[in-house]
């Protein structure tokens, strides 16, 4: 933590990498070893180490797997036992698989980790009877659509990014000045509700982009590039606002 001035707080898919760029942004990280990093995916563990690891990204002050779901502290990578333990508490894959088996349409796929169970959908009516059907069974927990896969991802209720990160500062003593955000679609939107800056990637899904804040930068470019746009932005005006004052 010593000399951290800055945190880039981002998703990986779709935002770091994927659409190019990433040596360039990776170069710029490893220059500015006053930026810190935590990576946010719906990825797990095992899967984020190996994107990040095979594009070269430098190693996080935090990762957060699942949607927020698990916490790792880097940069060996310890889970947060006491995150952990408050998504247990509300977690029940049983009580989820059982309500869902009585869901005409709703086919089971895969648990795809432990904080997340995926089931295909006959139609969108089959999706509004699942999703009815947690709600008057009581189970805590959220629900995903990805509507090219007809899936919907059923996750723990306080599996949500901006929620993970607000928690991961707060331990580093991080205020939210300090960071800056960067994200692509809909599992980002909480992330890019207006606590901090940030940037959505050019790639980003459209709905989305139309409802940001407006200390949101919208970057015209795609992914790695589109983030180091915005970073340079936002390590920039601290400098423009002290040469302002100074005048």
């Amino acid at each position: 933590m010593a000399g951290i001035k800055w945190v880039l707080a981002s998703d990986i898919d779709g935002t770091l990498v994927g659409h190019g760029g990433e040596s360039a942004l990776v170069n710029f990280l490893n220059e500015r070893p006053e930026i810190g990093l935590v990576y946010l995916t719906g990825r797990t563990r095992a899967n984020a180490e190996m994107l990040l690891d095979s594009y070269q990204f430098p190693h996080p002050l935090a990762l957060a797997t699942d949607i927020g779901a698990d916490i790792f502290w880097g940069p060996s990578l310890r889970v947060d036992e006491t995150w952990a333990f408050q998504q247990r508490r509300e977690w029940s894959p049983r009580r989820i698989m059982r309500a869902l088996e009585q869901v005409d349409g709703a086919f089971f796929q895969a648990r795809c980790s432990y904080w997340r169970i995926a089931y295909g959908m006959r139609d969108l009516d089959a999706l509004a009877h699942a999703r009815a059907q947690l709600v008057r069974q009581g189970i805590p927990c959220r629900t995903l659509w990805d509507e090219e896969q007809r899936r919907m991802d059923v996750v723990p209720r306080n599996a949500l990014k901006g929620k993970a990160l607000k928690y991961i500062l707060s331990r580093l003593s991080i205020r939210p000045q300090q960071c800056f955000v960067a994200g692509d679609g809909e599992n980002d939107c909480d992330l890019l509700s207006g606590r901090y800056r940030g940037v959505v990637v050019a790639n980003g899904v459209l709905p989305f982009k139309e409802h940001l804040p407006s200390q949101i930068i919208r970057s015209p470019l795609e992914g790695a590039q589109g983030v180091l746009d915005g970073l340079r932005h936002f390590l920039d005006e601290p400098r423009v606002l002290q040469a302002e004052f100074a005048g």
